[in-house]
């Protein structure tokens, strides 16, 4: 039976993989909470990582925060840690880092759908520390680690961040159905985004975890480009409310960055180790 250590196992997608791999069997799950497993502590990580020994390594323990030094500690030092780490022990581990399409940052729209071989050019403090993240992957890839990085688009489904748009949009449109509060706030909502279900994204990063070449960077999303206006208008539909209801003042996100206006994702990579799995699952 394979042993899975998942850091951030208690987030939206750590939480979906979990449902996952339990549905799926054959998998005995290491999760430790935030209350026993500290990820910015490096003496910590190296002490559950020795511990558990396990076969694979799901990082997805991640900051969005715009304070760099904590963003810097929680995305990049305790990716190192871990991969330094599984570096010099006897237990040979696979890594999946979780990476994100912040990565890529500014794309022009001749430059969609992207492909994980495109230029990073990150323009808020998460994409530049979740690219130094992938940097890693390729220095400990070369030194013999058994590592790849999952580079996850923008998530929906119950849970998410509230950080992130779907999460905040979700929250506001829990308050309308609660009465707690009559409109919805939201800005500018014309960029074009890849929105990929939890449930989705977690299967194919399962799938990363078992198929991936080292080395390799894999996207993880739906392929299909969607206005958030639309995605507004999908979420408005699904909980039976008017557009009447939204105003269209001040920013929904607590993040400042460089407004990307469309970013889609190439899909044919991970279209292939999806194919694999289903052959395996077939026989």
């Amino acid at each position: 039976m394979s042993k899975v250590l998942i850091t951030g196992s208690g987030g939206a997608l750590g939480r979906a993989i979990v449902n996952q791999l339990t549905t799926d069997g054959g998998t005995e799950l290491v999760s430790p909470g935030r209350a026993t497993l500290n990820i910015s502590n490096k003496a910590h990580i190296e002490s559950v990582i020795a511990q558990v020994k396990p076969d694979t390594i799901l990082h997805l323990a991640a900051s969005f925060a715009a304070d760099f030094e904590h963003a810097y500690r929680i995305n990049v030092e305790s990716s190192k840690t871990i991969l330094e780490t599984v570096s010099r022990s006897d237990q040979l581990t696979k890594v999946i880092l979780i990476g994100s399409a912040a990565e890529y940052g500014h794309v022009l729209a001749d430059g969609n759908p992207v492909k994980e071989t495109h230029i990073l050019q990150p323009v808020s403090i998460y994409g530049v520390t979740k690219a130094w993240q992938t940097q890693l992957m390729n220095l400990y890839a070369s030194l013999g680690v058994d590592v790849a990085v999952a580079r996850i688009f923008n998530l929906y489904g119950r849970g998410i961040s509230q950080q992130l748009f779907a999460g905040s949009l979700q929250a506001q449109i829990d308050g309308v159905l609660s009465g707690e509060r009559e409109t919805i706030k939201l800005g500018d909502l014309s960029s074009t985004r890849d929105y990929i279900s939890t449930k989705h994204a977690a299967r194919q990063v399962i799938a990363i975890s078992k198929y991936a070449e080292s080395g390799h960077v894999y996207n993880v999303a739906s392929g299909e480009p969607i206005t958030m206006k639309d995605l507004l208008q999908r979420y408005l539909r699904h909980n039976n409310l008017d557009e009447s209801i939204v105003r269209y003042a001040g920013t929904l996100s607590s993040r400042s960055s460089y407004n990307v206006s469309m970013i889609y994702a190439d899909i044919s990579k991970i279209k292939k180790l999806l194919e694999v799995e289903q052959k395996f699952a077939e026989n």
